[in-house]
C-alpha cells in the first residue's frame, strides 16, 4: 500500500497500450510515485497490475468505466478512503471505431456517441468527479492524452477518420479551458500526443514504440510546481492547435 506521503496517481484506460507504458515508466523512474492502474475490466485491470507489481514497483489496479459516472463516483470514493486525495489524473482512455461504420456494422450517430462518450465525455466527467481530490494535492496536475490528429494548425485539410479526429480537437479544448480556469490555483493541465505508435487502437500499424507514447505524458506528468500548463505537446516539442 502506498504510502502516505506517496504522489498518487489514476491513469484511466491502463491495463494495456499506451496507458499501461505510462503506468509501467511512471512506476519506474519514480518509486515515490503510486500507481492507480485504471481498468473498465478489473481482472484484465489486476493482471496487468500484476505484471508491474512482480517488479516490486509501487502499482495497484483500480476499476474505472469512463462511460458511467457510477464508475467513475465509485473509484473516487475508493480513492478518498485509501488516499484522501489525488496528485495526478491522467486521461488515457480512448476508442476509435470508425471502421465499424465503414462496415456497415453501426449507424454513424452510433459511431460518433460511443466515440465522444469516450473520449471527451469520460473524461469531462472524470476530470469534474475527480476535482475535489486533486484540489487536495499540493501540486495537482492533469494530463489529457490528445493526439495531433486533432490540431487544425497541423492539419489544415485534414483527410481520414473525422469522428476520432474531432474528439481529440474537442479534447484539446477541454485541456486548453480547464488550464485556464484552475491557473490562478496553479494547477497543472496539459494535452499529450503520444504519437502515431503502434497498438491495438490502430491495429499496430503506428510506426513508433508505444514505449515512446509514454515519454511526453511521464514527463507532463512530473511537472513541478512552476511547471508549464495549458500546453499541447509531443515528446518532440509544442504543437499547433
Amino acid at each position: 500500500m502506498a504510502a502516505a506521503r506517496s504522489t498518487i496517481v489514476l491513469i484511466t484506460g491502463a491495463n494495456k497500450g499506451i496507458g499501461f507504458e505510462i503506468a509501467k515508466k511512471l512506476a519506474r523512474e519514480q518509486p515515490s510515485y503510486h500507481v492507480l492502474l485504471g481498468s473498465r475490466d478489473s481482472e484484465r485491470g489486476a493482471a496487468s497490475a500484476a505484471k508491474l507489481q512482480a517488479e516490486n514497483l509501487s502499482v495497484e489496479a483500480i476499476t474505472i468505466d469512463v462511460t458511467s459516472d457510477a464508475s467513475i463516483s465509485a473509484a473516487a470514493s475508493t480513492v478518498a478512503l485509501k488516499f484522501g486525495r489525488l496528485d495526478v489524473l491522467i486521461n488515457n482512455a480512448g476508442i476509435a471505431i470508425e471502421e465499424k461504420y465503414e462496415a456497415g456494422k453501426d449507424s454513424l450517430r452510433d459511431i460518433m456517441f460511443e466515440t465522444y462518450n469516450v473520449n471527451v465525455f469520460g473524461a469531462m466527467q472524470a476530470f469534474e468527479t475527480f476535482e475535489p481530490l486533486l484540489e487536495k494535492s499540493e501540486n495537482p496536475r492533469v494530463v489529457f492524452i490528445s493526439s495531433d490528429l486533432g490540431s487544425f494548425g497541423k492539419y489544415s485539410a485534414p483527410g481520414g477518420y473525422p469522428v476520432y479526429r474531432s474528439t481529440k480537437s474537442a479534447l484539446n479544448m477541454l485541456a486548453m479551458t480547464y488550464a485556464y480556469n484552475y491557473r490562478e490555483k496553479n494547477w497543472k493541465i496539459n494535452a499529450c500526443c503520444p504519437g502515431y505508435v503502434a497498438t491495438d487502437l490502430n491495429h499496430f500499424h503506428g510506426v513508433g514504440s508505444v514505449e515512446s507514447g509514454a515519454i511526453n505524458a511521464v514527463r507532463l506528468a512530473t511537472v513541478g510546481k512552476d511547471g508549464e500548463t495549458g500546453t499541447y505537446s509531443n515528446k518532440e516539442g509544442p504543437l499547433p492547435w
